[in-house]
C-alpha cells in the first residue's frame, strides 16, 4: 500500500514519540513486574528507585496515549500491541502488589488506621513492600483513587486488566482521612493526617468512573460490574464542593488540586468553583519555573535539615518566599488548557515549559548505569553523578527501523533557590535565578509533557484520552431544576387505607404493588453487604452501613424481579426520631431537596412513604388540649401528605401516583450480582416488613390510645418526684452538666474563680424545687398522659440524691401472691432507710431492694415508675438480669421504649435509648458531613466525669463513634441519646442550610445543649433542673425547632417561639413568658409598628382555595400553614405581630375537629389576633362550640354558614360579637371579597406599658407569703432567689426575683454599704427586662453565639494580624503566644483557628466570650485605619479591656439611670461592689454607636492598647460588620 505523505508524517511523528516513550519509561519498565520506578535517583530525599503508585499511574497514562494514538494508522509492526500490554502489565503489577495487602483493605474498612492503610510504594522488582506500616506516609487514598480512575478509563478504552472475579473482588472493596498527594499530611509533616481536598476529589473522580464498569469489558457479566452506591458519592461531592478553594487544616490551597480540577479528575462540576481555585493557585503559588506545592513548604529547599523528616514550629517561616518550584503543575495547565478548548492557555504554558526544559544532549547517560541505579538502591549519594547519562537507543529496543540518535527534552523534578541567592530570594520573590535538582527527568512530569505534546500536534484528542466523558461534567446543563420526585405512599393494612380514603387520601397496601416487592431499607443494607465478599482475599464486602436516600430512590431487579425500597430515614429499627410525625414531615421535606439537588441518574426517583397505624391510627384528637396551640402530629402529617397532590412540595416538584404507573418512569438498577454471591439472595431480599411487638409489664385497661401486641395501656400521671428532681436518671456525680451553670459570671481574670463553683447555680440553694412543693400544673414537666398515678414519689433528701429515689407505696395496688410477703416484712428485713408500706427507698446500684423492686414492677402500670425500676435493676445486674417471670432487663426496656415511643413520651424514650445504647444508624454519615464542611465536633465537657472534651475532627467507624458518644456523654443517662438527636439534626440542616453555620468554628454538643437549655430556661422563666426537664420532654421535631432557633439567635431575638423560627415553615415549641411577664417578640432592630392582614375565601365550587397574607410594617412574611379543607387560621401575637400558630381542622369530616378548634380559641388570651379561613367546606360538622368560639372572636356572620360557602374573618379574642372584619358569600355567588385590616402594634405596646407603669411597685402586706394560685395552661414560676442573685437564663428570669420586694425607701443610712442590685431598684413589677439596654435582647444574642463560637467573617485572619504586632494575647491565664504561632500558620490556616478558639474557651461566660471577640475586631479596625501606631505593651490582656470598659459603662450608667431608679446616698455605687450588675447591663447593650459595646470597647483600646495619648471620639461607630 502506498503511504501519502501525511500519512508517513504521522507515522514518522509517532515513532518519534515512541522512541521518546520507550527511552524514559519502558527502558525502566521492569521486566517481571511491569512496576517503573519513580526515577534512576538516590538522594537524601528518598530512594527514587521505588515504584510509587501514583508516580506509576501518571507514568503509564504517556504509554496508554501513545498506543491510542497508534490506533489512527494502519500498525502493521505491532507497535500499539507492545504499549497497550505494556500499560496491561504496569497496572496489573500495581494490581498484583496491592492484592497481597488485602487483609489490610478488610482492617481499614473498620478502623481506618494508619498500619492498615495500603502502602503507597512498593519495590520495583519483587512488588514487595519497602518501608514499615509507620514509616512513611502511606494513607494517601488519591494514589489509590488514581489507579481506580485510571482502570475504569483503560478499560472502557478496551484493554483487558482485570482477569478474574477475586480481582473484581478486591477492586470492590478499594474505597478510604488520609496523608494527602504529597504523604505529608500536615505541613509540618509530624505525622499527623489531614483530610486533603486533592484526595477527596480524586476519590470522588474515581468512585464516579467506576461505577457501572464491567471490569471483563464487553465478555462480562453482572458479577464483573463495580457498584458505587450513589449516596456516598453524593457525600463526596459535597465534602469536595464546600472544602475548595482550601486544600486542608494546615494548607490554604495546593498546586495538587490542578488534577482534581480538571485532567485526569475533572471532579468538580461548579464552573465557578473551577475558575475560583485555579486562580487561586496561579495567584498564591505560581512562579517562573513551575508552581510551589503549597506556602511555606520546605521540601529540598536548600535551608531544609535533611536528617529528620518534620520540621520545628517556628521554622515553616524560614521557608518563605524559597519555597521550591515545580514544572509538574505547568504540564498540568497545559493539558487543561486542551481539555477546556483554551488555545491562549495551551500556548502560554507550551511558551512558559520551554525554557524549563533540559536537553538530554546535555547530559551523558549510559544503559548500564541506569541498570545500575535501578537494582543497587544502596549507592551512596556522594558518589552518584549531578545529571544522569544519556545514550542512543540499541537495538534491543522495539523501534523496526533504525533511528537517528534523537535530542529529548527532559523535564526536572523541581526547580531550587540556591543557597547564596536566599537573601536576595526572600527581599524580592521571583528576582533570582533557581536551578534544577537532580532528578531530571521527573518521569510523572515527563509523562504529561508527552500527552500534552501528543494533543498540540493533533495525534490525540480529549475524547481519546477521557472516554468515560468526565471532561463534559462542568458543562452539562444542571438537571437539578427538572427533577420530579415521584411518591408513592403506601398504608400499612387495608383499614388504615380505608380510613385515609374517607379523608380523601389514596394509599396502596403492599398486596397491590404486585409485581414490585417493598422491603425495608435494611434489606438493601444487607443485600450490598455482598458486593466484594471474597473469602479466598478475607474480604467482607461493603460494611453494615445504612444507604441513603438516592440509594433508596432507585428500584432494584434481580432475576425478572423488581423491589422497592423505604427511605432509610422512615427506618425505626435502630433509633426513635422518627416516632415524631412532625420530625418525620420536616425530614421527608429536606429530603426532597436533597434528592432534587443531587439526582443525576437516568429515570425519575421514585420515594415510597409507608403510613402505619401507628402515624395516622388516632386522627380524632380525644381530652383536653394539654399543649397550648398545639395542633395533632398525626393531623400535620395527613394534611402534608394531602399537600403532596399539588404537584409541589417546598419548590420540589412532585408526583404522587400508583406504583404500577410510576414503573415506567422510574431509575432501575441491577441486583443480579447477588445471584452469583453466597448469600441467598431471595430470603435477603424478600425479608418480613413488620413485626409484633410483645408485652410482659402490666397493661392499664382504661385506655386505648397505646396498642402493643394486641393489648392496650397508657403513662400513668408523672411523679411529683419528676418534676422535682431528675436524680435518678445520673449514676455519677454530685451535680450534671446539664443543670449546672456552664460558665460563671464573675470576672475571669480573678485566678480564684478559674474553676467552676456549683455554688453559682440557684438549684443549689434551698432544699427543694418549687415543683416538688405544689400540686403539678398542666403545663409543667410533672404533666403526664393520664390524670391517674399508681403513687408518688418525694425526692430523698440524702446527699446522693442523683443515685436514689423513693415511692411511696402507700396507695399502690399490688397483687398481694406476689408481693405481700415483700411488702409488708418487718422493717429491719428490708435494711436502712426503707419503709414498706409507706415509702420505698432505692439507691442506682444497691442490690439489697431488688426483690421489691421487682414486686412493684409486676404491679406498675406506670410508665415512669417502670422505666425507673428498671433502670435500678440495670444498675445494679445490667441487661441480661433476668426478672422472674417478665424477662431479661434488655427486653423490659424494649418494651418500655416501644410504649413509650407510641405514647410519644419523649423523655422516658431517651431513658430507655440510653440504657439500651441505642445508636442512630446514620450517626456517622451525620458527623462526617459536618467534617468535611470544616467543622469538627467535640464531645463531652472538660467538668464531666475527668474525661475532657474530646475533639473529633477525622471520621470514625460507626461502633467506635458510638462508644465515644456514650462515653463522654454519660452524666445523664439521656444525654447520650439527645447528643444523636443533635448530630442528627445538625447533619440534616448543614446539608439543607449550610449557610446558618456562617461564623462557626466547631460544633460543641454539650454546650449546645446548654445553649437549648438556656433558651428553654428564659421562654419558661424555670431554673436549670426545670429547664432540662422541659427540654428532655420535647419531642424530636420540638427538638430540632428549637436548635434551629438556637443557631438563628443572631438574627431571631425572639423570646416567644413562633412558626416564623420553625423548621420548614412547621410549628415548633409552643412555650410563652411567666405569668404578668411582657411578651415582645423582638427581632434585633426596632418592633414592627404594625401588621397589616389580608385574607379570602372560596368554598369548592368558587375556586376551592384559601389566602392568608401578612405584612409587618413593610416586610412580607411567609406562612408556616398547609391549607385544607375546612378552617384554616393563623393566631398572631396582638403586641408584636409574631405568628404563634397555624394550622388546618377538617370540620367537614370530623365534628372531632371542630370540637378541637374550639379547644384552641378557648385557650387563647384576651386581644390575640386569630385570621379564619375556610376552604373547600367547613359547615358539615361545625359545632355550637366551634360556632361559639368563632364568636369569641368578633365573628357575626358564622351562624349563616352552610355547604361549600366562602368565608374569612380577621377577630380578636374577646371581641364583640360583629365588631370584626368578616365575610360570608354563598355557594354559587363565587369566593368572597378581600378583607384586609392593619393593626397598630405601637400603639397596643404602648397602652401595656402605660399600664404597667401606674401599677403599684409595692406589695400588698395583706398577701404576707402566700404562694400564687397556679394559672392554668400556664408554666410553674421559679423560686425567688436572693436579692443578691442574678439570673443567668437572660432577661425574662429575673421577673422571678420580686424586684419591688426590697423597695428603695426601705435602705437606711445605717446600711451605708448596700450594692445596687436588681431587687434594690424601684422598677415597676412586671417588665424588669425595661431595665436592660435592649431588653434582655442583645444579652441573649451574645449568649447563643458564644455557646456556638459564632464568630464574624474574616476575624480570623485578623488576630493573625494582630498577633504577628505584638507578643502575645492573655485571657487570664491563658496565652497565645505571637512564637511560634506566626511563623507556623498563615492567616487563613484551619489549624490557626481552631489555637484561636482554643485561646477563646478560657472565658466560660459565653456573653463575655463574645464581648472578647468583638474587642479583637475593635484592635483590629484601629490598627488597620492607623497603621502608624504601635502595640504599647508586651502582650494584650483582653480581659483588662473588657473590664475597663465596664467600669467606664458603669459609672456613665449609674450617673444616668440612678435617680430614675431610686439609688440615694445610702447604697455603694462603686463599679467593685457591682461589677456583675454591670457586666450583665454592659452585655446587653447593642453593638454599633458611641454607647454601644463597640464604642466602650474602643476607647478602653485605645487607651491600654495602643502607644498614643488618644485618639479620636470618632473610634465610637464601629461595628464588628465593618471588616
Amino acid at each position: 500500500m502506498i503511504m501519502t505523505s501525511a500519512a508517513r508524517a504521522i507515522r514518522e511523528k509517532l515513532e518519534g514519540y515512541y522512541q521518546e516513550v520507550s527511552t524514559i519509561i519502558l527502558s525502566r519498565q521492569n521486566p517481571a513486574t511491569g512496576l517503573i520506578p519513580a526515577s534512576v535517583a538516590i538522594t537524601t530525599h528518598g530512594n527514587y528507585t521505588d515504584a510509587w503508585v501514583r508516580d506509576n499511574v501518571y507514568s503509564i497514562y504517556a504509554v496508554w496515549g501513545l498506543a491510542l494514538a497508534f490506533r489512527r494508522i494502519d500498525d502493521d509492526q505491532g507497535v500499539g500491541y507492545e504499549l497497550e500490554h505494556a500499560t496491561i502489565k504496569c497496572m496489573r503489577g500495581l494490581l498484583y502488589a496491592m492484592l497481597r495487602q488485602a487483609p489490610k483493605v478488610e482492617q481499614f474498612k473498620n478502623t481506618q488506621a494508619l498500619e492498615h492503610s495500603l502502602h503507597a510504594k512498593y519495590n520495583t522488582a519483587t512488588a514487595d513492600t519497602v518501608v514499615g506500616d509507620f514509616e512513611w506516609g502511606h494513607l494517601q487514598i488519591d494514589a489509590t483513587s488514581i489507579f481506580v480512575l485510571a482502570l475504569a478509563q483503560m478499560t472502557t478504552s478496551g484493554l483487558k486488566i482485570i482477569y478474574t472475579l477475586d480481582e473484581v473482588a478486591f477492586i470492590q472493596n478499594l474505597v478510604t482521612p488520609d496523608y494527602g498527594i504529597w504523604e505529608r499530611g500536615n505541613k509540618i509533616n509530624h505525622g499527623m493526617p489531614e483530610l486533603n481536598s486533592s484526595s477527596i476529589g480524586m476519590a470522588l473522580a474515581a468512585l464516579q468512573a467506576i461505577n457501572g464498569v464491567n471490569l471483563f469489558g464487553s465478555s462480562g457479566g453482572p458479577s464483573s460490574v463495580i457498584h458505587v452506591l450513589p449516596d456516598e458519592l453524593t457525600r463526596n461531592y459535597t465534602t469536595l464542593h464546600s472544602a475548595l478553594p482550601r486544600e486542608s487544616n494546615s494548607k490554604e490551597v495546593d498546586a495538587a488540586l490542578l488534577s482534581v480540577i480538571s485532567f485526569p479528575a475533572f471532579a468538580v462540576q461548579d464552573l465557578k468553583l473551577v475558575e475560583r481555585t485555579r486562580n487561586d493557585i496561579i495567584k498564591k503559588l505560581g512562579g517562573k519555573y513551575g508552581c510551589k506545592r503549597f506556602l511555606r513548604d520546605g521540601h529540598q529547599a536548600v535551608l531544609e535539615d535533611t536528617s529528620r523528616l518534620h520540621y520545628d514550629p517556628h521554622e515553616l517561616k524560614v521557608f518563605e518566599h524559597i519555597e521550591c518550584e515545580w514544572p509538574l503543575f505547568f504540564t498540568y495547565l497545559l493539558l487543561d488548557g486542551f481539555f477546556r478548548g483554551d488555545q491562549a492557555q495551551v500556548e502560554e504554558y507550551k511558551r512558559l515549559l520551554e525554557p524549563l526544559l533540559v536537553e538530554s544532549s546535555h547530559t551523558a547517560y549510559t544503559h548500564s548505569e541506569f541498570d545500575d541505579a535501578v537494582s543497587v538502591k544502596s549507592a551512596s549519594s556522594s558518589n552518584r553523578p549531578n545529571f544522569y547519562r544519556y545514550r542512543q537507543l540499541s537495538q534491543n529496543v522495539a523501534i523496526r527501523q533504525p533511528q537517528p540518535p534523537r535530542v529529548m527534552k527532559l523535564v526536572p523534578e523541581l526547580y531550587i533557590v540556591p543557597k547564596d541567592k536566599v537573601e536576595a530570594e526572600k527581599a524580592d520573590p521571583g528576582s533570582q535565578a533557581r536551578v534544577p535538582n537532580e532528578n531530571v527527568p521527573l518521569v510523572w512530569a515527563q509523562s504529561l509533557y508527552i500527552l500534552g505534546n501528543l494533543m498540540f500536534d493533533n495525534l490525540l484528542s480529549p475524547a481519546e484520552l477521557d472516554p468515560l466523558g468526565r471532561r463534559l461534567l462542568p458543562h452539562r446543563r444542571k438537571l437539578g431544576t427538572e427533577v420530579v420526585v415521584q411518591i408513592v405512599l403506601l398504608a400499612e393494612s387495608a383499614e388504615l387505607q380505608a380510613r385515609l380514603a374517607m379523608y380523601g387520601l389514596d394509599t396502596q397496601t403492599l398486596d397491590s404493588c404486585a409485581p414490585v416487592t417493598i422491603a425495608p431499607p435494611s434489606v438493601l443494607r444487607d443485600a450490598y453487604l455482598a458486593l466484594g465478599d471474597n473469602k479466598k482475599l478475607g474480604l467482607t464486602g461493603r460494611p453494615k452501613r445504612p444507604v441513603g436516600t438516592i440509594g433508596t430512590c432507585k428500584l432494584y431487579r434481580c432475576q425478572g424481579r423488581l423491589y422497592g425500597f423505604l427511605p432509610h430515614f422512615m427506618d425505626k429499627e435502630e433509633f426513635y426520631l422518627v416516632s415524631d410525625n412532625d420530625y418525620l414531615v420536616s425530614v421527608l421535606e429536606q429530603e426532597l431537596a436533597f434528592v432534587k439537588n443531587h439526582w443525576w441518574y437516568t429515570g425519575r426517583p421514585t420515594m415510597m412513604v409507608m403510613l402505619t397505624n401507628e402515624m395516622l391510627g388516632n386522627l380524632r384528637v380525644k381530652g383536653n388540649r394539654r399543649h397550648g396551640t398545639r395542633f395533632s402530629s398525626n393531623r400535620n402529617l395527613l394534611n402534608f401528605m394531602m399537600s403532596l397532590r399539588s404537584g409541589i412540595c417546598g419548590g420540589v416538584r412532585v408526583r404522587v401516583g400508583r406504583l404500577t404507573e410510576l414503573i415506567s418512569t422510574a431509575c432501575i438498577e441491577s441486583l443480579d450480582f447477588l445471584v452469583g454471591s453466597n448469600s441467598n439472595w431471595y430470603e435477603t431480599l424478600n425479608l418480613q416488613l413488620f413485626h409484633t411487638v410483645s408485652t410482659a409489664l402490666p397493661l392499664s385497661e382504661k385506655d386505648d390510645d397505646l396498642q402493643v401486641g394486641g393489648r392496650t395501656t397508657t403513662p400513668r400521671r408523672r411523679t411529683v418526684r419528676r418534676a422535682g428532681d431528675r436524680t435518678s436518671f445520673h449514676s455519677s456525680g454530685s451535680r450534671s452538666p446539664l443543670t449546672s451553670p456552664f460558665y460563671t459570671e464573675e470576672p475571669h481574670e480573678l485566678p480564684e474563680v478559674s474553676e467552676l463553683s456549683s455554688d453559682t447555680s440557684s438549684v443549689a440553694k434551698g432544699d427543694s424545687t418549687p415543683a416538688a412543693k405544689g400540686p403539678s400544673r398542666p403545663n409543667s414537666p410533672s404533666r403526664g398522659a393520664s390524670s391517674n398515678t399508681s403513687g408518688k414519689a418525694t425526692v430523698s433528701a440524702s446527699s446522693s440524691r442523683r443515685q436514689s429515689f423513693r415511692f411511696d407505696t402507700t396507695n399502690l395496688a399490688v397483687d398481694t401472691k406476689v408481693a405481700t410477703a415483700v411488702l409488708q416484712g418487718p422493717q429491719s428485713a428490708v435494711g436502712e432507710g426503707a419503709l414498706f408500706g409507706e415509702v420505698l427507698n432505692i439507691t442506682l446500684g444497691d442490690p439489697s431492694h431488688v426483690p421489691h423492686a421487682v414486686a412493684l414492677l409486676k404491679s406498675s402500670a406506670n410508665l415512669y415508675d417502670q422505666i425507673d425500676l428498671i433502670h435500678y435493676l440495670h444498675s445494679c445486674h445490667g441487661l441480661e438480669y433476668h426478672v422472674e417471670d417478665l424477662g431479661t432487663v434488655s427486653t423490659l426496656l424494649e418494651e418500655v421504649y416501644d410504649k413509650a415511643m407510641q405514647l410519644k413520651l419523649w423523655s422516658i424514650v431517651r431513658q430507655s435509648a440510653g440504657l439500651l445504647f441505642k445508636t442512630v444508624n446514620s450517626l456517622t454519615i451525620n458527623v462526617s458531613d459536618l467534617l468535611i464542611r470544616q467543622k469538627p465536633v467535640t464531645f463531652g465537657t472538660n467538668l464531666d466525669n475527668g474525661l475532657g472534651e474530646l475533639l473529633l475532627d477525622s471520621p470514625l467507624a460507626p461502633a467506635v463513634l458510638a462508644e465515644i458518644v456514650y462515653k463522654h456523654c454519660a452524666s445523664d443517662v439521656r444525654e447520650a441519646p439527645l447528643v444523636q438527636e443533635v448530630i442528627t439534626c445538625l447533619g440534616s440542616l448543614i446539608r439543607s442550610q449550610p449557610s446558618i453555620f456562617d461564623g462557626i468554628m466547631r460544633i460543641r454538643t454539650h454546650f449546645l445543649i446548654i445553649a437549648m437549655r438556656e433558651e428553654i430556661s428564659l421562654m419558661r422563666a424555670c431554673d436549670e433542673e426545670q429547664a432540662v426537664e422541659h427540654l428532655m420532654q420535647l419531642s424530636p421535631f420540638e427538638m430540632k425547632s428549637l436548635l434551629v432557633q438556637v443557631l438563628n439567635a443572631s438574627e431571631q431575638t425572639d423570646p416567644v417561639v413562633s412558626a416564623s423560627m420553625s423548621v420548614n415553615g412547621r410549628r415548633s415549641i409552643n412555650v410563652h413568658s411567666a405569668p404578668g411577664a411582657l411578651k415582645l417578640s423582638a427581632t434585633e432592630g426596632s418592633l414592627p409598628n404594625s401588621v397589616t392582614i389580608v385574607c379570602q375565601s372560596a368554598g369548592f365550587h368558587a375556586g376551592n382555595f384559601a389566602r392568608i397574607e401578612l405584612t409587618r410594617d413593610t416586610t412580607g412574611v411567609s406562612l408556616p400553614i398547609v391549607f385544607g379543607r375546612g378552617l384554616n387560621i393563623c393566631i398572631l401575637d396582638s403586641l408584636d405581630g409574631t405568628i404563634l400558630d397555624s394550622g388546618s381542622f377538617d370540620t367537614h369530616i370530623s365534628a372531632e375537629e371542630a370540637e378541637e378548634f374550639a379547644r384552641v380559641i378557648d385557650y387563647l388570651e384576651a386581644g390575640t389576633i386569630v385570621v379564619v379561613v375556610c376552604k373547600d367546606d367547613a359547615s358539615e360538622n361545625l359545632t355550637e362550640s366551634s360556632k361559639s368560639a368563632l364568636e369569641s372572636l368578633g365573628a357575626g356572620r358564622i351562624r349563616d354558614l352552610t355547604y361549600r360557602d366562602s368565608y374569612c374573618l380577621i377577630g380578636e379574642k374577646g371581641a364583640e360579637k360583629g365588631s370584626v372584619p368578616e365575610m360570608h358569600r354563598a355557594a354559587s355567588a363565587g369566593p368572597s371579597d378581600v378583607v384586609k385590616k392593619t393593626f397598630d402594634l405601637a400603639a397596643r405596646r404602648k397602652t401595656v406599658l402605660t399600664a404597667l407603669a401606674e401599677s403599684p411597685t409595692e406589695r400588698n402586706p395583706e398577701d404576707g407569703d402566700k404562694e400564687e394560685a397556679p394559672v392554668e395552661g400556664q408554666p410553674t414560676s421559679a423560686p425567688t432567689e436572693p436579692a443578691e442573685k442574678v439570673s443567668e437564663s437572660g432577661g425574662s428570669k429575673v421577673a422571678d426575683a420580686k424586684l419591688s420586694d426590697t423597695p428603695a425607701k426601705a435602705v437606711t443610712a445605717t446600711s451605708p454599704s448596700v450594692p445596687v442590685t436588681l431587687s434594690t431598684l424601684s422598677v415597676p413589677t412586671g417588665f424588669p427586662a425595661l431595665l436592660m439596654p435592649s431588653n434582655g435582647r442583645w444579652l441573649r444574642r451574645r449568649k447563643n453565639d458564644g455557646a456556638l463560637n459564632r464568630v464574624p467573617p474574616e476575624f480570623y485572619p485578623r488576630v493573625w494580624k494582630i498577633l504577628s504586632k505584638c507578643t502575645g494575647i492573655l485571657i487570664g491565664p491563658s496565652l497565645l503566644p505571637r512564637d511560634p504561632t506566626v511563623s507556623e500558620k498563615t492567616p487563613e490556616e484551619f489549624n490557626f483557628a481552631l489555637q484561636v478558639e482554643s485561646l477563646l474557651d478560657a472565658i466560660r461566660d459565653p456573653a463575655e466570650r463574645q464581648i472578647a471577640v468583638e474587642c479583637l475586631m475593635v484592635i483590629s479596625r484601629i490598627e488597620e485605619r492607623n497603621p502608624e501606631i504601635k502595640v504599647k505593651g508586651a502582650t494584650i490582656d483582653l480581659m483588662k479591656i473588657i473590664r475597663d470598659a465596664v467600669q467606664r459603662f458603669w459609672s456613665q450608667w449609674i450617673g444616668v439611670n440612678g435617680k430614675a431608679l431610686g439609688v440615694s446616698a445610702a447604697h455603694d455605687v462603686t463599679f467593685e461592689r457591682n461589677e456583675r450588675l454591670a457586666r450583665r447591663l454592659f452585655f446587653d447593650l447593642a453593638q454599633d454607636g458611641k454607647d454601644g459595646t463597640m464604642g466602650y470597647l474602643a476607647t478602653s483600646c485605645v487607651r491600654l492598647v495602643f502607644d498614643v495619648v488618644f485618639l479620636s471620639s470618632a473610634m465610637a461607630g464601629y461595628s464588628i460588620d465593618d471588616g
